[in-house]
């Protein structure tokens, strides 16, 4: 009875515990925002350096311009590389394969490719402005838990003028979201950059793992 009491005691303040949130328009409430922003942005950018890209505060002390982007198949179990476009002092754009094995060799595309690339990023990487929300009321139920759905992932990152962007886009969110369109074409750009890969429209991303995923090797006696 007396170890039944001490877990009454310790639990007690717990369970009559409530969630606070801060009030709509605070400083803290901002703060807050800020801070998943940011954090958001540095999970995104750390899948990229361990999955063998460069770190991007890298790219930005060498004053090197890129766009890439880092694939996750709809059950995140395969391992999938990723893709760099760069467009170089001289004019030249070149797109290698980046993954934990070692990159591509840089293949030269025409600067038309990078024109229409960059003109498919619009505002996405944009980090989104703070707008106030009114915090939930505790007196309400809990929202339902949201449906299941396996879909492609696409991390992007980019680095150009001193500054960095990073985002991300996943199917589930529908095909006319911001950066549908900048997905399929990094991807069309590495597939059709590689002699004996098709690119299929259809599957865009099923495309680019088909042709860049590494092979399993047979064991030698």
């Amino acid at each position: 009875m007396k170890f039944l009491a001490v877990l009454l005691v310790f639990a007690s303040p717990a369970i009559g515990a409530e969630l606070s949130y801060p009030p709509k328009g605070s400083a803290q409430q901002r703060a807050d925002f800020e801070r998943g922003q940011a954090n958001q942005a540095k999970f995104e950018q750390r899948l990229f350096t361990e999955a063998g890209f460069r770190p991007l505060a890298d790219m930005l002390e060498s004053k090197r311009i890129v766009r890439r982007a880092l694939f996750e198949d709809p059950y995140m179990i395969l391992p999938i590389p990723g893709v760099e476009a760069e467009h170089l002092s001289d004019g030249t754009v070149t797109i290698r394969v980046v993954g934990r094995a070692g990159e591509s060799d840089p293949v030269n595309l025409p600067a038309s490719a990078w024109e229409h690339l960059t003109s498919l990023e619009g505002n996405m990487l944009a980090p989104k402005p703070y707008v106030p929300w009114d915090p939930p009321k505790p007196d309400l139920p809990s929202l339902p838990p949201p449906p299941i759905c396996h879909g492609w992932i696409v991390r992007f990152g980019t680095s150009e003028d001193a500054v960095q962007g990073s985002g991300s886009w996943a199917q589930c969110g529908g095909k006319d979201q911001p950066g549908t369109a900048f997905a399929v074409e990094m991807a069309r750009l590495a597939v059709e950059s590689h002699l004996g890969c098709k690119f299929d429209p259809t599957n865009p991303f099923w495309s680019f793992s088909s042709c860049f995923m590494p092979r399993p090797t047979s064991a030698t006696n």
